[in-house]
């Protein structure tokens, strides 16, 4: 019997020692965004990665986020295993969330010759806006405001219209208030509010929301001259910048401000389409705005306007704000069918229903991936023209509304009424001075680089400042800055990476994506190559990560 007991007690030692010896859990766990040196906070408007001091004995590291510091399996939301160096990045968008008091909680472990250790104690975060968007100087008949980090594209609400939709630029016309209704009394006063959305990119394990959004902005109100008569007349493009003559660049696609009513042969018209090319002549045409009645276009991700089908449809739109919708069948001058780039989306992509009133906004997830924005020239030495048409409609015998272009683009800018201008992606920002690049010395200590040509040990980790219309990152790495040779890459939706280099001298390089431009063209610039080396170990890492 005593042998029994004793056995019993061998037994149960055995199997308490190991989680009653269980090594120490890494410390000093806390996030950044570019330098790992950053003063700890607990609010992002993007993703961030993590950092914590090195392990006596470390092999690898273990993380883990998740929206609960319990960590239950159904709260986990993103893992990684193997991370060779104290330094972690989460390469997904994460949404705006909160909670009480965090939305988000972060964890690590490590795996050394002894075993593992214990996990660290739970970081918990915010994603949160930093900004509401504010309004911004634009054109008759069209909005614009200040871009908000973070965001990957914006909702506008137009109070009196009862109308919301989603953009991806920062400009939005005003063609609820003049389809059908050039009066001051439908189009004098505009009453606006916008916000920042942000839609969740990457794969995560639990039911995250796929569209978190900013607060409203407070009510701006737009006031419109009367629409003027006179000879159709390009006047300027808005988004980040605003230009008219001469040329000038663009981060993001513009809206577009034109004045007049009048074509070529000297008709008028209350409906007119803008419509984008590659040549002076405008005969190349890459880009077909939506039908609007006002003085500007501005493209968005929500579709066109749902223009009437049939007579009665056509009764009703004046005396209503049109919806969201498609514009039926639509032709050019010459007689051949054309379709608006805003009718491009993805089969089975959401849209936000319109309808509603002032008080009651229409809900529904914004679409993203359409055909809405244009891709980089190469400004200088490229650019776009840009013209604009008179469009007009019929009823035909069989009660069928048709839309047709007044004009062709070729003769409108034969006839010296074009602008051009220039899309130039914003090259990714990698450093200033030093790099943003932060990792294990060759001493064995944990830093930031501190000169423009830094050297780490193992695996260090890259960030970068987002640029504007990226929704995703590409990163390439090459052993010359010329001839350049990539030698491997990695995607990524958040603004840092960690860079799987072996020993030696290496080049790096960043560049953003942009899902809504047309595949094959969706590259924003390179950034300028970064110069780092991976050396050798010459470092033993002792308790509190110090030589």
């Amino acid at each position: 019997m005593r042998l029994a007991r004793l056995t019993t007690v061998v037994l149960a030692f055995l199997v308490v020692a190991p989680a009653a010896h269980a090594l120490p859990a890494p410390k000093n766990l806390k996030p950044f965004l570019l330098r790992v040196d950053e003063p700890a906070s607990t609010t992002f408007a993007r993703t961030p990665s993590f950092s914590w001091s090195p392990v006596r004995g470390a092999k690898t590291y273990e993380f883990e986020l998740a929206t609960s510091p319990k960590f239950g399996d159904s709260q986990v939301v993103w893992t990684s295993e193997k991370i060779k160096s104290p330094v972690a990045t989460i390469p997904v968008t994460l949404p705006w969330m909160s909670g009480t008091p965090y939305g988000f909680y972060a964890r690590v472990r490590a795996l050394t010759t002894k075993g593992l250790s214990r996990w660290s104690g739970a970081y918990g975060f915010n994603m949160r806006w930093p900004t509401v968007p504010a309004t911004l100087p634009s054109q008759p008949g069209m909005v614009r405001w200040s871009t908000v980090e973070g965001a990957t594209s914006y909702q506008v609400w137009y109070l009196d219209a009862g109308k919301v939709f989603a953009t991806t630029t920062n400009a939005a016309d005003e063609r609820e208030y003049y389809a059908f209704h050039q009066g001051a009394g439908w189009t004098g006063v505009v009453n606006w509010r916008v916000r920042a959305t942000r839609v969740l990119n990457g794969s995560v394990r639990n039911e995250l929301p796929v569209v978190s959004y900013g607060p409203w902005s407070p009510v701006f109100t737009s006031l419109n001259p009367a629409v003027a008569g006179g000879g159709l007349s390009p006047a300027a493009m808005v988004s980040d910048v605003q230009s008219s003559s001469p040329a000038a660049a663009h981060r993001l696609t513009p809206g577009f401000a034109f004045t007049g009513t009048d074509a070529l042969g000297g008709g008028r018209y209350h409906f007119y389409r803008v419509v984008v090319t590659t040549d002076r002549d405008c005969v190349n045409v890459v880009y077909r705005g939506g039908i609007v009645g006002g003085p500007a276009f501005a493209p968005r991700a929500t579709g066109p306007l749902g223009l009437p089908k049939n007579g009665k449809d056509l009764s009703e739109a004046f005396l209503s704000i049109l919806g969201d919708g498609s514009e039926g069948e639509t032709f050019g001058a010459d007689g051949f069918k054309v379709t608006t780039n805003e009718s491009m989306k993805p089969a089975g992509s959401p849209t936000t229903p319109s309808g509603g009133t002032s008080s009651s906004i229409p809900t529904g997830q914004t679409v993203i991936g359409s055909i809405v924005d244009l891709w980089d020239t190469g400004w200088p030495s490229s650019r776009y023209y840009w013209t604009v048409v008179g469009v007009y409609y019929i009823l035909t015998p069989d009660d069928k509304v048709k839309w047709y272009e007044a004009e062709v683009p070729q003769d409108t800018c034969a006839a010296g009424r074009l602008l051009s201008f220039g899309k130039l992606s914003e090259p990714v920002l990698t450093g200033s001075g030093a790099p943003y690049v932060s990792g294990l010395t060759p001493d064995g200590l944990l830093k930031p680089a501190a000169k423009s040509r830094p050297s780490f040990y193992g695996v260090p980790v890259a960030a970068w400042l987002p640029a504007l219309g990226a929704d995703q990152y590409e990163v390439q790495w090459s052993r010359k800055v010329y001839p350049w040779k990539a030698e491997g890459n990695v995607f990524t939706y958040a603004t840092a990476t960690e860079l799987p280099l072996k020993a030696g001298l290496w080049f790096y390089r960043v560049r953003g994506l942009s899902s809504t431009l047309p595949t094959g063209a969706r590259q924003l610039a390179w950034s300028d190559p970064v110069r780092i080396r991976i050396a050798t170990p010459r470092f033993k890492v002792i308790r509190g990560g110090k030589r």
